[in-house]
C-alpha cells in the first residue's frame, strides 16, 4: 500500500484526486492539505509537515508554488523536517518548471515533477513509478535537464581543462618561494594571510602573483590552487 500526503493550494484538482483514488487499491491517501491563507502559509505546512515525521508517508505530492514561498520564508525548517523523512519521495506538482530548479531539487531529494495539466490518471501513473524507486520527468523537462547537467559538466571542464596544457616544465620555471606562495594559495589563504605567514608584506604577495600567473600561463587564483594539487598529487 502507497501511504500518499498532499499538500496543495488547489482544492478543486486535490478532489479530483480523491475520487480517482477510491478506484485505486494501492493507494492511501494519508494526509491532506490545503492552503487557504497566504499569510499563514509557512506556518500551515510547517505544522503540516511537523505532523507527517510522526506518521511519514512513502509519497509526498507538495506544490510547487507553496515550496518555493514556505522555502524564501523557512528553508531551514523544511529541510530540517525533511531529514527527519528520509525514506519519502517527494513529488513537485507546479506549472512549468526551470531546469535548473529541477537539477537543484532532485539533489535535495525530489524524485517526480509533475504538471497540472497532464490529468490525475498521468499523476496516478507517476506516484507508482517514484514509489517504484525511478524518477518522473516528462521528456521535454528531461531533455532540458539534461542540457543543463551538461552545461554544468562542459563548465566544469572548462575550468580543469586548462591545467592538462599546463606543462611540468613551466611549473619548474617557478622559484622555491613562487611555489610555497602556491602551496598557500592552494589552502584557500589571502594575500594578508600569505604575507603574514612568509613574512612579507602584502604587495610583495602581490608581485610574486603577477610574476607567477605570467610564468606559468596561470590565469586566476583557482587554476593555481588546483594546477598545485595536481602538481603534489603526482610528484609523490
Amino acid at each position: 500500500m502507497i501511504k500518499l500526503a498532499v499538500v496543495t493550494k488547489d482544492e478543486k484538482y486535490l478532489q479530483k484526486l480523491i475520487n480517482r483514488l477510491h478506484n485505486e487499491k494501492d493507494i492511501k491517501l494519508l494526509s491532506a492539505v490545503i492552503i487557504e491563507d497566504p499569510e499563514s502559509l509557512a506556518e500551515q505546512v510547517l505544522v503540516s509537515m511537523e505532523q507527517m515525521v510522526k506518521q511519514p508517508p512513502d509519497i509526498l505530492l507538495f506544490e510547487q508554488a507553496i515550496l518555493r514561498d514556505v522555502a524564501a520564508l523557512d528553508l531551514e525548517k523544511i529541510l530540517y523536517y525533511m531529514g527527519k523523512m528520509p525514506t519519502v519521495k517527494a513529488i513537485i506538482i507546479g506549472i512549468r518548471f526551470n531546469e535548473e530548479n529541477v537539477v537543484m531539487m532532485m539533489l535535495g531529494g525530489v524524485r517526480g515533477f509533475f504538471r497540472f495539466e497532464q490529468g490525475v490518471q498521468q499523476l496516478i501513473k507517476c506516484i507508482r513509478v517514484v514509489f517504484r524507486g525511478e524518477i518522473w520527468l516528462e521528456a521535454d523537462t528531461n531533455t532540458r535537464v539534461f542540457e543543463e547537467v551538461l552545461k554544468k559538466f562542459r563548465m566544469r571542464r572548462d575550468l580543469i581543462q586548462p591545467l592538462t596544457e599546463l606543462s611540468s616544465e613551466k611549473l619548474k620555471m617557478l622559484s622555491p618561494r613562487e611555489m610555497e606562495i602556491m602551496e598557500l594559495i592552494s589552502h584557500s589563504m589571502t594575500n594578508e594571510e600569505i604575507a603574514d605567514k612568509l613574512f612579507i608584506s602584502s604587495k610583495t604577495v602581490k608581485t610574486h602573483l603577477r610574476n607567477m600567473f605570467l610564468k606559468a600561463e596561470i590565469k586566476n587564483r583557482v587554476e593555481a590552487a588546483l594546477l598545485y594539487a595536481r602538481h603534489a598529487l603526482t610528484s609523490h
